[in-house]
């Protein structure tokens, strides 16, 4: 009786296991290998940048690549169709001959436009701190937590099929960015 009730928990264990699926860290490495191997990442996103004595939001769309790609602006209205072309040289949004200023919101010079390359950075290659299933709304998560720099973390909410749905730039503690995003392509 007792070799029976051993392997009863045994066959239990061994079920409870399969069921489940992969822990998250196997889930994060499957989603980072397909932001690596990407030829490109499309996306849109409301981008809303909190810099302490006011709030911006943003929507920007990105084809390409952190280190070779486009951003463009969708809003604010002024300033819609306005492109960023990333490369080796810094992200000075250009339109009609002017250029604005995104402006910085953490040490270090990263801005909300700069935002967007660095989270494309992360999910194909950064240093991830933390995962956790969480929900993000009414959808089942894989939230990871990747280290940007000294005190910025970068919080991402991965849906079933590896796609983010949102994420916050976090600094000492203070959410100074978020994005959610939409039309997610990783091709």
């Amino acid at each position: 009786m007792r070799v029976l009730s051993v392997a009863l928990s045994f066959s239990l264990l061994i079920c409870l296991t399969a069921c489940s699926g992969p822990s998250g860290e196997d889930r994060m490495a499957g989603i980072r290998q397909s932001f690596s191997d990407a030829a490109a990442v499309s996306f849109a996103a409301d981008i809303r940048a909190d810099y302490g004595d006011r709030v911006t939001d943003f929507g920007l769309d990105f084809t390409g690549l952190p280190e070779d790609g486009v951003i463009t602006v969708t809003s604010p209205a002024l300033i819609a169709g306005a492109q960023v072309k990333l490369g080796d040289g810094g992200t000075t949004l250009s339109y009609s001959g002017a250029e604005v200023y995104t402006g910085e919101i953490l040490p270090g010079g990263l801005s909300p436009v700069d935002a967007v390359p660095v989270m494309v950075s992360a999910w194909r290659e950064g240093l991830v701190t933390e995962t956790v299933k969480e929900r993000w709304g009414d959808t089942d998560c894989l939230a990871a937590i990747f280290r940007v720099d000294d005190g910025v973390d970068l919080r991402t909410w991965f849906d079933g099929e590896g796609l983010p749905l949102h994420a916050e730039f976090t600094f000492d503690g203070y959410t100074v960015i978020t994005a959610d995003f939409y039309d997610m392509k990783v091709e």
